[in-house]
């Protein structure tokens, strides 16, 4: 699945850290960041408010 341009599409933005050779994927307007294999995933998961995104934002008990 094209993660990157979902998560571009988002308003999702990469940034690369050339000494330690590390992507980040951030968002403007957002606090939370990813790095990694996964970072694409992850922002576009969060932007579609998956509940498998990050289990500790999910909420028990709603309807």
């Amino acid at each position: 699945m094209p993660w990157k341009i979902i998560a571009s599409a988002f308003g999702w933005k990469a940034a690369h850290d050339d000494e330690a050779s590390l992507l980040v994927v951030w968002h403007p307007k957002r606090r939370r960041h990813y790095s990694g294999t996964d970072a694409w995933k992850q922002a576009v998961l969060l932007s579609i408010r998956s509940p498998s995104a990050h289990p500790l934002l999910r909420r028990e008990g709603r309807p």
